[in-house]
């Protein structure tokens, strides 16, 4: 029996980590503006982002008892935020920042189910060893980061950068799980179907 549990994302790394859950769910596509307010922090923004998608494809779906999850990673360095690459040069900005030093990935995740909103944040700081430019080039050339915040994944070839992280895998990689599991259960998501 399908439990009506939805991923408003279209990406395979979301959909491969949910599938860790040992969930059923399907996906909607809920793509919205992301686009931080005059004096948004970071944090406010991944979470209002996160929110905002599964509203969206909540709003798009049919039926009292669903549950629908959205999530936003960013990558944050100086108070700086950097999100996907909008061009080569952009993302070879962005990895001489994170080249040699640590970096801090916010990943939001929330659960909207019957109009209520849960949301949580996971915080993980991320230690980039140095890059060179030839590395940087080459990195590129692999396409791998054009759809990535910070111009990186942690679980493809980004990994080579990658010293250690201090937190959560699976929030580096777009969604946090031990605050999603949280989250269902604070949505009565599992209880529901006993």
């Amino acid at each position: 029996m399908f439990k009506p549990l939805y991923l408003a994302s279209m990406s395979p790394r979301r959909a491969e980590l949910l599938g860790q859950l040992g969930v059923s769910f399907k996906t909607v596509n809920a793509p919205i503006e992301e686009v931080a307010l005059p004096n948004e922090d970071a944090e406010s923004f991944v979470k209002r982002m996160a929110i905002e998608k599964a509203l969206d494809g909540f709003n798009k779906l049919a039926g009292a008892h669903i549950w629908v999850i959205g999530g936003d990673t960013l990558v944050k360095v100086d108070n700086l935020v950097l999100g996907k690459p909008k061009s080569q040069a952009d993302a070879m900005r962005m990895w001489r920042k994170l080249s040699g030093r640590a970096h801090e990935v916010l990943s939001a995740v929330a659960v909207v189910n019957d109009g209520e909103a849960f949301c949580a944040l996971n915080r993980t700081w991320v230690y980039f060893r140095e890059i060179n430019e030839q590395e940087m080039q080459d990195y590129w050339q692999t396409g791998e980061p054009i759809d990535k915040a910070g111009s990186y994944a942690i679980q493809g070839l980004g990994a080579q950068f990658i010293e250690r992280i201090d937190g959560s895998y699976s929030a580096v990689m777009g969604l946090p799980l031990f605050e999603l599991s949280q989250l269902l259960t604070q949505a009565h998501y599992y209880e529901a179907f006993q």
